[in-house]
């Protein structure tokens, strides 16, 4: 995980010092078109909407990863090895 000696060595008066950024918020708000900073509530709501299908989506099919995998028929085809890490795979996507 990580170099146990590296913690015991920490020095807060080594740390380099802040240097804020060199550009005031006014700049970068500058830099960027007006038209990123409209509002469109109809937009942001079909989003929220596909989002929410999408995540719906997935769900409603990862209720079937174990029945499929454990189906008698699927782990003589795979072989209940391969049944078992297909199963495990599915459920990593």
């Amino acid at each position: 995980m990580g170099d146990i000696h590296a913690i015991e060595n920490y020095n807060e008066d080594e740390l380099p010092a802040y240097t804020p950024m060199p550009w005031s918020l006014k700049e970068i708000r500058s830099a960027i078109p007006a038209h990123f900073f409209t509002r469109y509530t109809l937009k942001g709501l079909t989003y929220l909407a596909r989002d929410l299908l999408l995540a719906t989506t997935a769900w409603s099919l990862a209720t079937y990863i174990d029945p499929f995998f454990k189906d008698p028929s699927n782990k003589q085809l795979l072989t209940p090895l391969g049944a078992e890490v297909a199963r495990w795979a599915s459920w990593g996507v």
